[in-house]
């Protein structure tokens, strides 16, 4: 039976037959995947100006990762690796979303068009040093966060993170 269901992380909505292993919009783990009519929202309290620095920088990562992927999308030598980088960088983008939330920013702007990437071994080493970085980065956010909403995303992206490492181990 097709059912609804939404990202406790992205809260992006999802229908299908079965709960999806992994947001399909931001990479969340299955845990993070509720029957939408279950789906309870963590409220965004007030940020202690630690945290609001640390998810401003995170939002600022994001960034920088979804333009590099872009990038390297457009320069991959071979449809898997151009359908990797593409996919990441939509993924970051929502990543800098879903943070900008939690800063009631406004969405952030992400150019398709920069420059920032060599060739293909050069980016998949780049992006593994990239998602190293930013686990790195998060668990230190994630070690000084107090709200709520705030750990459950950095929790969120730790995970995803480190998937993301995964797709180019030992491909550099």
């Amino acid at each position: 039976m097709v059912q609804v269901y939404k990202c406790k992380i992205c809260e992006e909505g999802f229908i299908g037959d079965e709960k999806p292993t992994h947001c399909p919009f931001c990479g969340a783990h299955i845990e993070n995947m509720v029957l939408a009519k279950d789906y309870v929202k963590t409220e965004v309290i007030e940020l202690t100006d630690a945290t609001r620095k640390n998810v401003e920088a995170a939002v600022g990562i994001e960034i920088s990762n979804a333009e590099f992927y872009f990038c390297a999308a457009a320069k991959a030598d071979n449809v898997f690796d151009a359908t990797m980088f593409k996919r990441l960088a939509k993924i970051e983008a929502e990543h800098a979303s879903t943070l900008a939330k939690i800063i009631k920013a406004k969405n952030p702007k992400i150019s398709r068009e920069k420059n920032i990437c060599g060739r293909n071994k050069h980016n998949l080493k780049e992006s593994h040093e990239r998602e190293e970085k930013a686990t790195a980065r998060y668990a230190q956010f994630l070690g000084e966060a107090c709200e709520p909403r705030a750990i459950e995303v950095f929790e969120a992206l730790i995970d995803i993170e480190k998937d993301h490492i995964s797709l180019t181990e030992g491909r550099f």
